[in-house]
């Protein structure tokens, strides 16, 4: 091999090293900053998803003041089903326990569309099911159950209950739903109610029992279970129903929404 020859190995061999070493470096900037990019995403979505829990957590907490417009403005800052069904919830309760009228129609209307919008975003959420029907219900009864029924509210109302105790049969709110459902269709259409709707009082009583074997320690439960005993009208279930509110009584409220069921509690048995 001449000098020469040996010069321009030499030199190709440094110029590949130096091109290795210059690719290594260029693929170890790309591979860090995307690492970097990871990261960041990551850590982006930690503190939005901690941000939104402290959001629902304080959101809560309003609830419970009995700061329901409060609660459901805060709630409103964020877009998860979570707040949909939350704000749902809440302005069903206050439209129900606070306004009257036209104001609490426009509120119910308002409700039923959050509820919806979480229906949009998951249709196996048992609780967004719930609270379409909840809702609605609400609606129904300030309109009167006879006006509801000839609306067609009725099927409505019954389907969304259905859907929510077909995926979680263990949701007390849907099965104390579900009987007050038949209990009211009872009340209004009589002997009619099966044969138009397929409304007994058997159901009713059997979806109360369900929901009291689930939970028989919260005030509104035993208040919603009593009043739509009452409905039945018959001597036995007006006087398990008188047992329910004596044993609410008993309860220590934890919110103010429990303080609203135990005025309502009280009303109810000075009726009997």
């Amino acid at each position: 091999m001449t000098l020469f020859t040996f010069v321009v190995v030499i030199l190709l061999n440094n110029s590949y090293v130096y091109l290795m070493e210059v690719n290594i470096m260029r693929l170890f900037k790309k591979y860090i900053t995307k690492i970097f990019h990871i990261l960041m995403v990551l850590i982006l979505s930690i503190k939005t998803v901690s941000s939104e829990e402290n959001i629902m957590d304080e959101s809560n907490i309003l609830f419970d003041q009995g700061k329901y417009i409060e609660a459901v403005n805060l709630a409103s800052k964020i877009l998860s089903i979570e707040s949909f069904l939350f704000r749902a919830n809440t302005l069903a309760i206050y439209g129900h326990f606070i306004l009257e009228g036209e104001e609490a129609l426009k509120v119910f209307k308002e409700a039923r569309g959050y509820a919806e919008k979480a229906l949009e975003i998951d249709i196996t959420n048992d609780a967004a099911h719930l609270e379409v029907a909840h809702t609605m219900g609400r609606y129904s009864q300030l309109i009167g159950v006879l006006s509801a029924l000839k609306q067609g509210y009725a099927e409505k109302i019954a389907f969304h209950l259905d859907e929510a105790i077909k995926l979680n049969p263990r949701n007390v709110s849907a099965q104390i739903s579900k009987g007050t459902w038949h209990a009211e269709i009872v009340n209004k259409a009589g002997f009619m109610s099966k044969i138009l709707y397929g409304a007994t009082s058997d159901f009713a009583r059997e979806h109360y029992k369900i929901a009291l074997r689930l939970n028989i320690n919260n005030i509104g439960i035993l208040y919603e279970v009593a009043n739509g005993l009452i409905l039945l009208e018959e001597k036995q279930d007006i006087l398990n129903a008188k047992r329910l509110l004596l044993s609410a009584l008993e309860i220590k409220p934890k919110n103010h929404l429990d303080h609203l069921y135990l005025n309502k509690v009280k009303f109810l048995i000075e009726k009997l």
